[in-house]
């Protein structure tokens, strides 16, 4: 089970084949915000977008989904906990 603020740090980029089965824990774990930075940040972002996307092109699982392409790890972090939420959560980063 992961945390409801997840800030994801990339290094190696996005590859569906290998990150989709991470973004689809998260999904399932009812994270309600979502922060990639580094390496391909804004293609993480749309991934996890087209993820909660149901069938018929409505919105099946609303998460907060954000880039921030050029931003330090602090800045995002501090982004995320001060982000509102409907629950409280510790803001968790993921490396990959």
């Amino acid at each position: 089970m992961h945390s409801g603020k997840i800030v994801l740090v990339s290094t190696s980029g996005y590859v569906a084949s290998r990150d989709d089965p991470l973004l689809r824990e998260l999904i399932e774990s009812q994270i309600e915000l979502f922060c990639a930075l580094g390496v391909d940040a804004e293609k993480w972002e749309d991934a996890l977008d087209w993820m909660c996307m149901g069938a018929d092109g409505s919105e099946a699982t609303f998460i907060t989904t954000t880039s921030h392409p050029g931003e330090s790890e602090a800045e995002v972090i501090e982004f995320a906990r001060s982000f509102s939420t409907e629950r409280s959560h510790e803001v968790e980063v993921i490396r990959v």
